[in-house]
């Protein structure tokens, strides 16, 4: 199975049920340990507690992770990388398996007058290539996100 497919390849228990994020009270996701490992900066993870955590999805909220439990919260301050949907200005990263950000995206509309990234990113996954689950701060696949902002993109440079 690959990372993005339609069936989550993180597999959880407890973390699986709906969670809103402790701070914002926005919808959330459950991210495993390895992700979070994979994003933190090395002096925060003596923070890191027991238990569960979850991805906040909210563009306005600066908590990227926060526990199930009452261990602290990781804001986009302690991750070693950007994370795009808490991005208001570029670079804002998207795919962080094959490095597409939304410049990318509004170079190629600007060029062609079309989008051809979100299907090279399909290609490229249906050859086994992607890691979302450990590269995307979210653990989850970014074609949805892409796919988005791509649509947006090309309406807002349609005008």
């Amino acid at each position: 199975m690959d990372c993005c497919s339609t069936k989550d390849s993180v597999t959880l228990t407890a973390a699986d049920a709906p969670r809103v994020c402790s701070v914002c009270k926005g919808v959330s996701r459950a991210v495993t340990r390895k992700t979070m490992l994979l994003m933190l900066k090395p002096e925060v993870f003596d923070r890191i507690g027991e238990g569960f955590y979850r991805f906040c999805v909210s563009a306005e909220c600066r908590v990227v992770y926060f526990p199930e439990n009452d261990a602290e919260n990781f804001t986009t301050d302690d991750l070693r990388v950007r994370v795009g949907v808490k991005q208001k200005s570029d670079p804002i990263p998207l795919c962080y398996c094959f490095g597409f950000g939304e410049a990318d995206l509004r170079e190629e509309i600007k060029a062609t007058g079309d989008i051809t990234i979100p299907q090279r990113i399909l290609s490229l996954v249906k050859l086994g290539m992607c890691a979302c689950d450990d590269r995307n701060p979210s653990g989850a696949c970014c074609l949805a996100e892409v796919t988005k902002t791509a649509k947006r993109l090309m309406k807002e440079l349609a005008l």
